[in-house]
Formats: C-alpha cells, sequence, structure tokens
C-alpha cells in the first residue's frame, strides 16, 4: 500500500499538469499580492474600524481563500480523473497486479499518495495567503487568532480530499475523460447548488431552499467552503463579512451545521470504500 501511495506521489509530481498548475499558482499569489496591496494602501488611509475590518474581510473571503480553493480544487480534479482508470487503459495495471499487491491496497495506495501531495499544496497556497496578508500589513493572524485559521485550514484540505474520493470512485467505473465531466459536473452542481439554497433564504422560498439543499447532499463541496469562512469569521462577533462575492452573494449566507460535517467525512469514506469494493470485483484483463 505504501509502495504504491509513494510512487502515485512521485507519477504525479512528475506530470505537466502538475507543473501548469504550479506555475498558474505563482501567478496567482504574485496578482494576489498585488491586490493585497492596494487594499492596504485603502485601509490605511481610513481610520474607521468597522470600514477596516469590512475591507479587510471582504478582501480575504473573496481573493484570498475563494479563488485559493477553486485552485486547490482544480488541482485535485486533474490529477486524480485517471488515477485508475488511465492505467487499465494503457494496460500499466495488469503489472503492477501481477506483484503480491492486493486489491484494495492498490485503491488506498492510489488515494493516500495522491492525498498527500494535495495537502502539502493546501498547506502551501493557505500559508502563502496568509503571509502575503501579513506583509501587506493585513494581518490575519491578529485578526481572526491562529485557532480560527487552523480550524478553518482542515475545512480547507477537506473540500479536495472529498472531491478525491468521488473522482476515485468514478476512475474504477468510468474512462478517463467520462469520469472527468462527471467530476467538473458534480463541482459544478455544487456551486449552483448552494447559491440556490442562499437565495432561497433570502426571498425565504423554501422550495428554492430545498432544492438547493438536496444538490448540497449531491455535491457538498461548496457547503464545506462555507464552513471554513464561517469558522475563520467566528471571532469577529456579530460582525458579518460573509455577503459578498462566492459568500452570502445576496447578502444572506447559511451556515452549514456539523451534522452536514459529519456527512460530509461519512461521504467520503464511503466513496472510498465503493472504490474498493468496486474494484475488487473489476475485471482488468
Amino acid at each position: 500500500m505504501f509502495i504504491i501511495a509513494l510512487s502515485t506521489f512521485k507519477e504525479i509530481y512528475r506530470k505537466k499538469i502538475f507543473h501548469f498548475i504550479g506555475i498558474l499558482t505563482i501567478v496567482y499569489l504574485i496578482l494576489l499580492t498585488i491586490i493585497f496591496k492596494f487594499t492596504s494602501n485603502n485601509v490605511t488611509g481610513n481610520n474607521g474600524m468597522i470600514d477596516m475590518i469590512a475591507n479587510l474581510s471582504s478582501t480575504i473571503s473573496i481573493i484570498g481563500f475563494y479563488f485559493s480553493i477553486i485552485l486547490v480544487a482544480f488541482l485535485t480534479i486533474m490529477l486524480s480523473i485517471g488515477m485508475v482508470s488511465s492505467e487499465i487503459e494503457n494496460g500499466t495495471i495488469l503489472t503492477i497486479l501481477t506483484k503480491p499487491i492486493k486489491r484494495e491496497e492498490y485503491i488506498i495506495g492510489k488515494y493516500l499518495g495522491t492525498a498527500i501531495l494535495i495537502i502539502l499544496y493546501s498547506t502551501f497556497l493557505y500559508i502563502a495567503v496568509i503571509i502575503i496578508s501579513t506583509v501587506n500589513r493585513i494581518s490575519m493572524v491578529e485578526t481572526f487568532g491562529t485557532a480560527a485559521l487552523a480550524k478553518g485550514f482542515l475545512f480547507f484540505i477537506l473540500q479536495p480530499l472529498t472531491i478525491l474520493s468521488i473522482s476515485l470512485y468514478g476512475s474504477t467505473k468510468f474512462k478517463t475523460l467520462n469520469n472527468g465531466i462527471v467530476v467538473v459536473a458534480l463541482y459544478v452542481l455544487g456551486l449552483i447548488g448552494g447559491v440556490m439554497e442562499q437565495a432561497g433564504a433570502y426571498i425565504e422560498n423554501d422550495s428554492l431552499s430545498t432544492i438547493g439543499i438536496i444538490s448540497s447532499l449531491i455535491s457538498p463541496f461548496e457547503v464545506i467552503y462555507r464552513k471554513m469562512i464561517s469558522t475563520i469569521f467566528t471571532s469577529l462577533g456579530t460582525f458579518n463579512p460573509m455577503s459578498g462575492f462566492g459568500f452570502g452573494i445576496l447578502g444572506k449566507s447559511t451556515t452549514p451545521s456539523v451534522w452536514m460535517m459529519v456527512y460530509v467525512c461519512v461521504y467520503l469514506v464511503f466513496f472510498i470504500f465503493m472504490s474498493i469494493k468496486g474494484f475488487a470485483k473489476k475485471d482488468i484483463g
């Protein structure tokens, strides 16, 4: 299992798409630095504490975290859609499974190898956003506290790990291209479902909210982001910074419950289990 995880890690690291994402990340962080710089100049020129916090909060939630988590999700999808299917298609899996490696060890190893790389990338990106804000005199640590940021980070990495689980399952069932289409569609469904749920809450339309909730149950990725933001901003008390593009876009947000997070964890484990179960019966000859 650990041999498969290590080989998967090395294989992904050598992929061109990973290097492309690395270049894209550098460009993104440069642009983020420029945006934070302009925001910092605007904030320091205003002595109003409320205005300063509002500017700070919107910058962090909209720019710092929202697009970062989308970047991580994009990386996860691109790296994972062919985890198993690509090796079945090119026949290399026959060589791997002729060794004394059980099928369940192969699947778990594939997941762990990809997950480790994604966690490392997510950690780098999360810390980079915090450092950029601190350098530009908008310190997230001072504003929100280390505990809130640490809790937020757990949700930050939970989203790609959840995407990875369903992508792994799809990779055992579909061809690489088809799996990519399915996973992207599910991710977009989650984004749309989140907007519908918040729109329903804003206009007090139970039917719209219910449709949004059902969509979130099928694709809970956007829900994890909302939980991350609500966890980080808890330290600001009654101030609601979550009305803005990407979170509470209609001016009113719905915070996911603890039970929803329990559901997400069960969702993640379930699809890993189904991947193992389905691959054990799969004819790869």
